[in-house]
């Protein structure tokens, strides 16, 4: 399938440049994003929607499983140019929550993973390298639904996730409630309670620490999604999706010794996404527009008021996608 391409002017700096449009043309709502190169990336979402992109925008093409027409894709990773992990989000014991595997860029796809658990429902899918990778569910009787896989998606295993409390739970709104650090470091995060928490594994699941973070939650607010930023700095962003230009803190720092702290300087705003575009530049997206950071998270400016779900980058390169198909492309 082919879509129009929507061109724009890409300015040089990163504080200075703007994303250019790359929109699929069609209405539908994108949660997720996955870059393999400035050439090839992949947005998906809801009505069964995967495409992907190998000339950066120009032409795509879609690539969803035979029996996927009907479900909700806001999970997506490129494991390479033609290996890729696509996670459907819907209730598991009617069958919407899977995951395929492609090795041919999605021309063919093999059901690796699917559960019908009772109150089983996937919100995340991430991976360290090519082999090793993570998915985050909803709670199930009071611990994290926390899959792992070893060798590069084609077997899942259920671990021992972390404990919950009362009405704690993940938004799958970007494919970011779980992100990975260097080493064996993974981070889930999460809303529903009075604060944003964070939880963090050093050793690959096995065992978890918990905090609080300064961003307020409830039943539809708190941390949406994060960016391990090196072995001990991670930066995490949230907000309300049901009042998105909410006063009061929507990003959080943490050096991995101290709590977790506000910025510096930031806006009252929903973010759901964080991605880095280089050594200092962070970029943070959500439904009111998207913010910068060129001190690594201590200070960010409002730039735009586009609308994004999700954002991926990789060596200097970013895509974000949103709501009515819109796709956006950053980069110097």
């Amino acid at each position: 399938m082919r879509w129009a391409v929507l061109a724009a002017v890409l300015a040089a700096s990163p504080a200075q440049a703007a994303w250019k449009a790359v929109d699929l043309g069609t209405d539908v709502t994108l949660r997720a994003v996955a870059v393999v190169d400035g050439q090839r990336f992949h947005v998906s979402g809801a009505k069964g929607t995967h495409a992907v992109t190998e000339d950066g925008g120009k032409t795509w093409r879609n690539a969803v499983p035979p029996d996927g027409a009907a479900l909700d894709f806001r999970g997506v990773v490129a494991l390479d140019a033609r290996t890729a992990i696509l996670m459907s989000a819907g209730d598991g014991p009617a069958g919407q929550a899977r995951l395929y595997r492609t090795d041919d860029a999605g021309r063919t796809w093999t059901l690796a993973f699917e559960t019908r658990l009772p109150g089983s429902f996937l919100d995340t899918v991430a991976f360290r390298g090519a082999r090793t990778g993570f998915v985050l569910g909803d709670p199930i009787d009071g611990h994290w639904f926390v899959l792992k896989t070893k060798d590069a998606g084609r077997n899942w295993t259920r671990l021992a996730g972390p404990p919950v409390g009362k009405g704690e739970a993940a938004f799958a709104a970007s494919n970011s409630a779980l992100f990975l650090g260097p080493g064996r470091d993974v981070w889930l995060v999460s809303g529903g309670l009075a604060q944003g928490r964070v939880a963090r594994s050093r050793d690959d699941g096995k065992t978890w620490t918990v905090a609080d973070t300064p961003i307020a939650a409830d039943a539809t607010s708190g941390l949406f999604g994060g960016l391990a930023l090196d072995a001990r700095r991670a930066v995490v962003v949230g907000g309300d999706y049901k009042d998105e230009l909410r006063a009061g803190p929507n990003l959080a720092l943490t050096d991995g010794r101290a709590a977790w702290t506000p910025p510096n300087e930031g806006t009252p705003r929903l973010l759901e996404g964080v991605g880095r575009l280089d050594a200092r530049t962070l970029i943070a997206v959500g439904p009111r527009g998207t913010s910068l950071s060129t001190d690594n998270g201590q200070t960010w400016r409002q730039v735009d008021d586009q609308a994004f779900h999700a954002i991926a980058c990789r060596r200097g390169f970013c895509v974000a996608a949103g709501a009515k198909g819109h796709v956006g492309v950053w980069a110097p």
